[in-house]
């Protein structure tokens, strides 16, 4: 039951980032551009986050990574800075979260639904502590 009762608070903020984001497109190309910005964002910290690593991570081919990420380059969600490849030679790209508008109102939403998980979370240990 409370594992239904997070994945009920994960959806409601899915279906509200899912209506408000992105307006005027396809609910395929909202749901993949939704999905490439959240797992940019949940990268973001010691390593940088490049079209590279995201392929790698995602098993999607360079070609298909960049396509989306075109896209959330062009909405000025993610920006893409030059930077030296891991060997200290050659060319990178670091993908950032921009700090604009419609980037806060997205991280915000994933960091409230990921919050509201992690309380649910505490609370079951904290039952089946007692």
């Amino acid at each position: 039951m409370q594992a239904d009762d997070g994945r009920a608070v994960i959806r409601m903020y899915l279906e509200r980032i899912l209506e408000k984001a992105f307006p005027g497109v396809t609910a395929a190309a909202r749901l993949q551009q939704i999905g490439l910005f959240t797992l940019i964002y949940a990268l973001q910290g010691d390593e940088p986050v490049t079209a590279a690593r995201v392929t790698r991570l995602t098993g999607l081919s360079d070609g298909q990574v960049l396509t989306h990420l075109r896209k959330l380059i062009a909405l000025k969600l993610v920006t893409r800075t030059q930077i030296k490849n891991k060997q200290g030679r050659g060319r990178a790209y670091q993908l950032t979260i921009t700090d604009t508008t419609e980037s806060k109102r997205l991280t915000k939403a994933i960091d409230k639904a990921a919050g509201r998980k992690r309380k649910a979370i505490a609370d079951r240990a904290r039952g089946r502590m007692s």
